[in-house]
């Protein structure tokens, strides 16, 4: 039997236009210092079941500033923010 956490992130569809918020309101910043690091071990936007490859996010909008206002215009797989949810469809 599947648990509640593996059925919700078989049913979140990622190519669809929902609305999103800023990055602002999701808590989420890029933190350079991780960018080539295991993203297979932490709590990475590579590893939420929201992200999308391609550095884009299902819930969170990649324009606009960060926390700490600076923009890049994508949702790094070395960024984080606070609606992190693990991807347990991810074998590592």
């Amino acid at each position: 039997m599947l648990s509640k956490q593996s059925t919700m992130s078989k049913n979140i569809p990622k190519d669809k236009n929902y609305p999103k918020i800023s990055k602002a309101t999701s808590g989420y910043l890029e933190n350079l210092f991780f960018e080539k690091s295991d993203l297979n071990a932490g709590y990475f936007c590579n590893d939420c079941i929201y992200f999308i490859d391609g550095n884009d996010c299902a819930i969170v909008r990649r324009d606009g500033p960060d926390v700490n206002d600076k923009e890049s215009g994508i949702i790094a797989p070395y960024g984080i923010c606070t609606l992190w949810f693990p991807d347990e469809n991810k074998a590592y």
